[in-house]
C-alpha cells in the first residue's frame, strides 16, 4: 500500500474517531460550531504531528497532497459518525 493510501484510510478512520468523539462528548453543546472547531483542529495536529514524523524527502515529494489527500473522507466521515452516534445515543 502507498503512502498516499495509508493516509487517505488514517484521515477516514480519524474522521469516524472523532465524529463519535464529538457526539459521545457532546462537544456539539452548546453549539455544533464548538464541535466543528474541535474536529478542525485535530485534523490540523494530525497534520502537524504528520509533517514531523515524516522524513523530508517523503513530504517534498508529498506536497500538498500532505495537507489535502483525505480532507473530504475526514470530513464526511466525521458528520456521518457523529450523527449515527446521536441517533443511536
Amino acid at each position: 500500500m502507498r503512502l498516499e493510501d495509508k493516509l487517505y484510510w488514517a484521515r477516514f478512520l480519524g474522521g469516524v474517531v472523532m465524529g463519535s468523539l464529538t457526539a459521545i462528548l457532546k462537544l456539539y453543546e452548546p453549539t455544533i460550531l464548538l464541535g466543528v472547531a474541535f474536529a478542525v483542529a485535530a485534523y490540523i495536529i494530525s497534520a502537524i504531528i504528520l509533517r514531523s514524523i515524516l522524513p523530508s524527502e517523503e513530504r517534498s515529494r508529498l506536497g500538498r497532497r500532505l495537507y489535502l489527500s483525505g480532507a473530504t473522507a475526514y470530513a464526511a466521515m466525521w458528520i456521518i459518525s457523529l450523527i449515527i452516534v446521536f441517533n443511536i445515543l
